[in-house]
């Protein structure tokens, strides 16, 4: 008897042990996917010695002026909102190795006296049936492994996106400190000018009091400004993962640039259908819930049949071996409530699809028709209102050279066209993430965008 368990527990083993795909091979996979749509080199840290390598990594990027590409790569591997959810890998993984695994049997032993005998009983239950539904429960595990890979490379997507968008709001808040500082001059200057005139008698006090007025305005426009590049960075500090000395980078000056805006809308539906991830993710979503269903109705009524062997053993008599089944009596429970939920589950997750396709081509004409109006304001602003100002300006000059204007209408041109350089930057600003969003809707296609 003893040589049969054996046997039996060895062919159950041999029977439930194939292996699973490894933690590492899925997230291989999902850096293929995201490098198809213009994002690579994710690194999911697992030990303090990756800990370690990535924070020297994040330090040499930080060593230069750092550029939004380099920003881009900073988060992929420092973003701890990303590695929490690269764990998500790791979760269905582990559910996909399980599934494939049968229930441990059940080994029992007891002893009994009495009369003048002793009784000794050896047991094993295996849940026999539970090796029929292992292929099934491996197809659901796969599914659902395949489901959170893609959501997981739509969340990689999403904060690229975020990170460009935060990116170009430091930028630009940046700029505007630094342009107003000119402003700010400006302003100083038509104050020192006043109250020297003021003093000279060849301005009254109300003029005086306007101009100082208009200075003390300024200046706390400027504490807005400051307090603005203050808080954006810090949004950008954030979705980088930087505290400490890392948060002193320098952020690259090379000047935003106005790049020609896809001229149609034509056929960006079809695309971003093909190409999102959490479209792909929903798909997968009903598949998984259709074969859930499937595997509800077959194992409603026979998931907790049994084979059961028993050896039993007395001091007066011969060991005595019954072998038997035993089969759960659908009396109560069809399964119904089982397959009931395995359906409702099913067409709900039909309907998320619905809804997921239905909102993926509203971003899509959303992220559109913002990007075109963002363009044409940008263009505005850069082609035609910043050369006009600065044209003024130069004229101005020519008109004070000549004693012609006075130093205010000097003053006040120079300030009108440094607001004319900051309405261009916050302009372009805007532009350009009205392109990241754009980028994001179409599936992070690089190329769709061009």
């Amino acid at each position: 008897m003893k040589k049969e368990i054996c046997f039996s527990l060895l062919a159950v083993f041999v029977l439930a042990g194939c292996s699973a795909i490894s933690q590492n091979e899925v997230f291989s996979d999902l850096n293929q996917t995201t490098s198809s749509r213009g994002v690579s080199n994710l690194q999911w840290i697992k030990t303090e010695q990756e800990a370690v390598s990535v924070n020297d990594s994040v330090n040499r990027l930080l060593s230069q002026p750092l550029s939004q590409e380099n920003a881009v790569c900073v988060a992929l591997i420092n973003n701890r909102s990303l590695q929490q959810t690269y764990e998500q890998i790791g979760i269905s993984q582990s559910e996909l190795v399980q599934a494939g695994l049968m229930s441990n049997p059940l080994l029992g032993y007891s002893i009994g006296r009495g009369g003048g005998v002793t009784t000794s009983t050896l047991s094993l239950d295996v849940a026999f049936l539970d090796l029929l539904w292992i292929p099934l429960r491996r197809e659901l595990g796969g599914l659902a492994l395949e489901e959170t890979k893609l959501r997981v490379g739509d969340e990689v997507l999403k904060t690229v996106r975020d990170v460009k968008k935060a990116y170009i709001d430091a930028r630009v808040a940046q700029e505007h400190v630094l342009l107003y500082e000119t402003q700010l001059k400006s302003h100083e200057a038509s104050v020192q000018l006043a109250i020297r005139q003021y003093t000279a008698g060849n301005l009254s006090k109300r003029s005086l009091l306007k101009i100082q007025d208009t200075y003390a305005h300024a200046r706390l426009e400027s504490m807005r400004l400051n307090q603005e590049n203050a808080h954006v960075r810090e949004a950008l500090n954030r979705l980088l993962g930087l505290y400490g000395m890392q948060t002193e980078y320098v952020l690259n000056k090379e000047p935003l640039k106005l790049s020609a805006p896809l001229a149609s809308s034509e056929g960006l539906e079809a695309r971003a259908i093909a190409h999102r991830l959490d479209m792909s993710a929903a798909i997968k979503g009903v598949d998984y819930a259709a074969t859930q269903a499937g595997y509800a109705k077959n194992t409603r009524l026979l998931s907790d049949m049994e084979l059961s062997a028993q050896s039993e053993k007395t001091t007066d008599t011969d060991r005595f071996n019954t072998f038997g089944v035993k089969i759960p009596i659908p009396i109560f429970d069809f399964g119904q409530g089982l397959t009931s939920k395995a359906e409702a589950l099913y067409n709900q997750s039909v309907h998320h699809l619905y809804e997921v396709a239905v909102n993926i081509r509203s971003e899509v004409r959303e992220a559109y028709a913002a990007s075109r109006y963002a363009y044409d304001r940008a263009y505005q602003t850069s082609e035609v209102i910043v050369p006009t100002n600065q044209q003024i300006l130069a004229e101005t000059q020519l008109f004070y050279n000549g004693m012609l204007d006075g130093i205010y209408e000097l003053l006040e041109d120079q300030r009108r066209y440094g607001e004319a350089r900051m309405e261009s930057s916050r302009a372009l600003g805007e532009y350009q993430k009205a392109q990241a969003d754009l980028e994001y809707v179409l599936g992070g296609d690089k190329n769709g965008t061009k």
